[in-house]
């Protein structure tokens, strides 16, 4: 018997452990690579995560999208995930949020002289991810979200990673 409680033991602490998630209050920071099916080009973007709860986290980032065909954009996005476990280090979650987004047009005239024109738009975000604990505190992610922006909405899948504080 006692040997049949020490393995239990040990197989519980095991489980804890991999299992091990963020707490609410816990905090991330994290980079991703996305590809703006609008603009037509690659994203890079920087990310801070929050936990409201064991389960909620709130996620402020920021992406530039490379220029390309004359057309580049940056955006700023408020969005919150829920977290369900699907298995042991893996999780899944929907992203729903907002968005602040400038898209940049550049050209040149008949003339020979340079122009260019900015257009500033708000956006709802809505999608999903998925988040696997590579170890401890280091998370890689895929996700899919679609911007909701008047006459420029686009879907933009991304990779990322994240360190927890």
């Amino acid at each position: 018997k006692r040997k049949i409680k020490k393995l239990l033991v040990l197989v519980c602490a095991a489980i804890v452990s991999i299992s091990a998630s963020a707490q609410k209050g816990d905090k991330a920071i994290g980079v991703n690579l996305s590809y703006g099916a609008k603009v037509k080009n690659i994203g890079l973007g920087v990310k801070g995560q929050y936990y409201l709860t064991d389960r909620l986290r709130g996620e402020a980032s920021i992406d530039h999208f490379l220029k390309k065909d004359d057309v580049s954009m940056w955006d700023i996005n408020a969005n919150l995930h829920y977290l369900f476990d699907v298995a042991p280090k893996l999780q899944v979650y929907p992203v729903v949020g907002v968005g602040y987004t400038k898209w940049n047009v550049h050209f040149v005239l008949l003339d020979g002289k340079k122009k260019s024109a900015s257009e500033d738009r708000l956006a709802v975000n809505l999608g999903c991810g998925v988040q696997y604990q590579l170890i401890n505190r280091i998370n890689v992610n895929a996700e899919l979200k679609y911007q909701i922006i008047d006459n420029y909405n686009q879907l933009v899948p991304s990779v990322g990673l994240t360190y927890r504080l």
